[in-house]
């Protein structure tokens, strides 16, 4: 299963890349949306790429048919890496670990706009490989990541 989003910004590519590469304001984002014991390991940012690696719990309520896969808090490991620049834009690659729930979730990122404005347009792909209910699994993984990336987009947007 695949999301696609897109995300105006009214800033620039580079402000925006900067805010994303921003440790207090990613732990503020991850609070907002409910996450608790947030540990960033990794957030290296340069001029040129973007280097991040996050642990963290979030709630989620499962149907229950889905309660043996997913708990009510879920671990996560959320590993982003980016390269390029302001004037021809950023690319990222995305993937995220869910602790004992079998989806594999990655990504494809793109930032790049002008001195104005720009567009984060974000690929996520959802799979699992369990027999019958697999594909349920998957779907209610990508809607509720769909939900919380909208949500993470509006924190985003309304602090520049």
């Amino acid at each position: 299963m695949e999301v696609i989003a897109k995300h105006a910004y009214p800033r620039s590519a580079e402000t925006v890349f900067k805010c994303f590469g921003d440790k207090e304001g990613t732990v503020r984002r991850f609070t907002a949306l409910g996450a608790r014991n947030i540990e960033i390991d990794t957030l290296k940012l340069t001029k040129t790429s973007m280097d991040m690696l996050i642990h963290r719990e979030e709630p989620i309520d499962a149907p229950a048919f889905l309660k043996k896969f997913v708990g009510e808090w879920n671990s996560i490991t959320q590993e982003e890496h980016w390269t390029g620049s302001a004037a021809k834009g950023y690319q990222g690659e995305l993937k995220i670990q869910l602790k004992g729930v079998p989806v594999s979730i990655t990504g494809k990122l793109t930032l790049h706009g002008d001195s104005e404005s720009c567009v984060n347009e974000i690929v996520m792909t959802f799979e699992s490989s369990i027999p019958l209910i697999g594909k349920k699994l998957a779907a209610f993984v990508a809607a509720a990541a769909e939900v919380q990336m909208q949500t993470e987009y509006e924190l985003i947007r309304d602090s520049l």
